[in-house]
């Protein structure tokens, strides 16, 4: 019997180590990110207030991070286009991809030049268009739904 007890007290005590061990590990793994999570913030902060700055001792990883938003632009902006989508870069709502205008802010909107992350000879870039069939009143291009802009002639629509 006394065997029984003592086996049973151990287990207990294990049980219980368990327990503290797992709430350890779980409170040093959230310590660990808070301070990930406080690194990456400082890390954006400065970047943003020096990314401008060539004269900055990290002018180097600032010309990377740089390179690296430059790239996951034309990215984002490549994988919209295979859909027959853009954003545009002035308001941030999204476009025919051969637009020439935005349909929202009328801003002209430049071709992007995906060669620097993909071989761009046998691009064909698709429009999605309205089915509504509503025209641009003076070049007569389809409009988009809600379209506020002609995407091709810049015309500004109602």
């Amino acid at each position: 019997m006394d065997f029984l007890k003592k086996n049973m007290q151990k287990q207990e005590t294990q049980e219980g180590n368990d327990t503290r061990l797992t709430e350890a590990e779980n409170g040093w793994m959230k310590a660990k990110k808070a301070i990930d999570d406080a690194f990456h913030e400082l890390g954006k902060t400065y970047f943003e207030a020096n990314k401008e700055n060539t004269a900055s001792e990290f002018a180097t990883q600032i010309e990377t991070v740089n390179s690296r938003i430059k790239e996951e632009y034309l990215w984002h902006q490549y994988r919209l286009s295979l859909e027959g989508q853009r954003i545009c870069d002035s308001c941030h709502c999204f476009i025919t991809a051969d637009s020439a205008f935005c349909n929202r802010c009328g801003v002209a909107v430049a071709p992007i030049d995906f060669s620097p992350i993909v071989d761009t000879t046998n691009i064909v870039q698709t429009a999605y268009l309205s089915n509504q069939g509503q025209r641009c009143p003076k070049c007569g291009t389809p409009l988009v739904v809600g379209a506020l802009f002609c995407e091709t002639c810049g015309t500004k629509i109602g």
